[in-house]
């Protein structure tokens, strides 16, 4: 569409602006001027009136430059009525000045007649049959040699009947088009209306997107997504981590490509083709999930479930149980139902709950162990009662001893479950005092040494001074007593166990150094997991529910210190304990 072509378009809807001011009025001026014009040329000059001609060309410019400069015009509908009646009065003077070869020139006084209509409606049409009436009658009545009869006058009239047909057309179609034009404009509110609830219903539904930990992705009939917030992505990110070798594209801002589940994805949660090695398990963590069924696969064909528990990762690495959900929704009979998965992490849950069977199935065992010792020797030593000699009170005093030992085992047992229930929120009570740790140490090895012989362990303190710290005695005595016990157990016999006082950058406190068998180097991160067993700890014969290092752990944490652990297989272990120094008074 040319510039022109844009002109015309924009004049003949625009109504009362400039560009339909300027286009009636040129498309006029020339039609009128360029036909007076050729008739003034072809006739004799003695057929023509130029003086009529020359005072409708001026007329004609003044009326086209009002049109030119109608913005000028403090008041739209001044132009809109001027330049119309200069029009009619221009085009009576060049038919005049034409008559009667110029009588043709009258069909031009339409275009005059549309714009009085248009803009001012009824009024408009009675001002233009007026001035047809006034300008264009007249000379067809009068103008020539002819007398004036009933032909010639029903001829005059055929104009302004044409000028009332014209109106009323034009009438009625203007009044269809306001019609028509203020239903769509109604209908552009309600779109602007819907659009902006859209907007809202969308900037609403991201938010409360992004603010859950509840990964959501919605996909639709082809497969493809249509949403995901970023508690998805980051599931999505957690989960490549843990499989090896799987394929997934990234797009720098932490928004994973996720087309899920699709054989052709690039990246997904679960993705049919991205799983290497089928690093892929049930609820039990063992049984192997086949890529097909994967719940994503599953709900790809539109199957429905709710909390399928899979856990994804290798089985001697570190897995991320995911909770996976998916429903069929069709917010609308005219949109084709969407399948939504959510994904919830739910590893620290899942940990707990099989810390939860470890330490029921331990706990059972472990205590059945010294209790059943303690019945039957107390129904031994109940026979021995029964004999009044002396050889009977030392068989008596031998059994004591035993339920003594196994009642002792089962205090400690009760004690570390009693301590566990306080270390996750690390709300040990703390007594805090000022005291020599030097002692300290040398009244735990001490009570040990009977222990540590009984085990053919050789316990050794070394000492540089007598550091003072801050602290609470009784934690600080359960913590060390708890790494020296461990260090005793675990060396076996013939090994060496060594308790170091320290003081450093780091604070004040002590190693429990061992020369045993180590601790393998996949096992160290969970050392003070709650209920953690290593593997040699659960072939051994050493009784344990796996407290120990994480009551260990949260008395430290609850000081505000520190404690690390180096080991080498074939080489023994080192437990390291800081507690800072603070200012006299302060707590940590």
């Amino acid at each position: 569409m040319n510039r022109l072509t844009r002109i015309a378009y924009l004049g003949f809807i625009a109504g009362d602006t400039k560009p339909f001011t300027i286009v009636h009025q040129v498309s006029f001026a020339i039609l009128l001027g360029a036909s007076a014009a050729l008739l003034s040329v072809l006739r004799p000059d003695s057929a023509v009136g130029h003086e009529w001609l020359v005072s409708g060309s001026v007329l004609l410019i003044i009326a086209t430059l009002g049109a030119v400069y109608s913005e000028k015009f403090s008041r739209s509908w001044v132009p809109n009525l001027a330049i119309p009646l200069l029009d009619f009065l221009a085009l009576g003077l060049c038919r005049l000045g034409t008559y009667p070869d110029g009588a043709g020139l009258s069909i031009l006084a339409f275009t005059p007649v549309v714009w009085l209509v248009t803009s001012f409606r009824t009024r408009g049409a009675v001002i233009a049959l007026v001035a047809v009436l006034v300008t264009l009658t007249p000379v067809s009545l009068f103008g020539g040699d002819a007398p004036v009869d009933a032909a010639r006058i029903v001829l005059a009239l055929i104009l302004p009947v044409a000028v009332v047909l014209v109106s009323g057309l034009t009438i009625g179609l203007e009044t269809r088009l306001s019609s028509v034009n203020a239903r769509l404009t109604a209908a552009l509110e309600r779109q602007q209306s819907l659009t902006s609830d859209l907007q809202r219903t969308s900037a609403l539904l991201r938010g409360t997107g992004a603010s859950v930990d509840v990964g959501v992705v919605v996909f639709d009939e082809n497969g493809d997504t249509a949403f995901k917030n970023p508690a998805f992505a980051s599931h999505l990110d957690t989960t490549v981590k843990r499989l090896a070798g799987a394929r997934f594209t990234s797009n720098g801002s932490g928004d994973a490509d996720t087309t899920i589940g699709s054989p052709t994805a690039t990246g997904t949660v679960i993705d049919d083709s991205a799983i290497a090695d089928g690093d892929m398990f049930g609820a039990d963590g063992h049984t192997r999930i086949d890529p097909r069924e994967s719940p994503v696969a599953r709900a790809r064909r539109g199957e429905r479930f709710a909390d399928e528990l899979i856990w994804v990762g290798p089985q001697d690495g570190d897995q991320l149980a995911l909770s996976i959900s998916s429903v069929s929704w069709q917010g609308h009979p005219s949109i084709a139902p969407h399948m939504i998965v959510t994904t919830q992490d739910v590893t620290a849950t899942q940990q707990l709950i099989r810390a939860r069977e470890r330490i029921l199935a331990s706990v059972s065992h472990e205590l059945r162990t010294p209790l059943t010792s303690i019945m039957g020797y107390t129904e031994l030593a109940l026979d021995e009662l029964e004999n009044d000699s002396r050889a009977a009170a030392s068989a008596i005093s031998s059994y004591l001893a035993v339920v003594q030992r196994n009642s002792d085992q089962l205090l400690a047992m009760v004690e570390d479950i009693l301590s566990a229930q306080q270390t996750p929120s690390n709300s040990f009570e703390l007594n805090i005092t000022e005291f020599e740790l030097a002692p300290l140490i040398d009244d735990v090895v001490e009570q040990l040494r009977s222990t540590a012989a009984d085990q053919e362990v050789e316990l050794a303190v070394e000492s540089s001074g007598s550091p003072t710290i801050s602290a609470d005695s009784k934690r600080i005595t359960q913590v060390l007593t708890n790494l020296v016990v461990n260090g005793i157990k675990y060396s076996g016999p013939g090994h060496r166990v060594t308790v170091r006082t320290r003081a450093d950058a780091l604070g004040i406190g002590f190693d429990v150094v061992d020369d045993g068998a180590g601790i393998p180097a996949r096992e160290v991160d969970q050392l003070f997991t709650a209920f953690f067993r290593g593997d040699a700890a659960r072939a051994s014969s050493q009784r344990g529910v796996g407290l120990g290092l994480s009551l260990v752990k949260g008395i430290v944490d609850a000081h505000g210190g520190t404690i690390t652990v180096s080991s080498t297989e074939g080489a023994g272990s080192t437990f390291s304990v800081r507690i800072p120094s603070r200012d006299k008074g302060t707590r940590p």
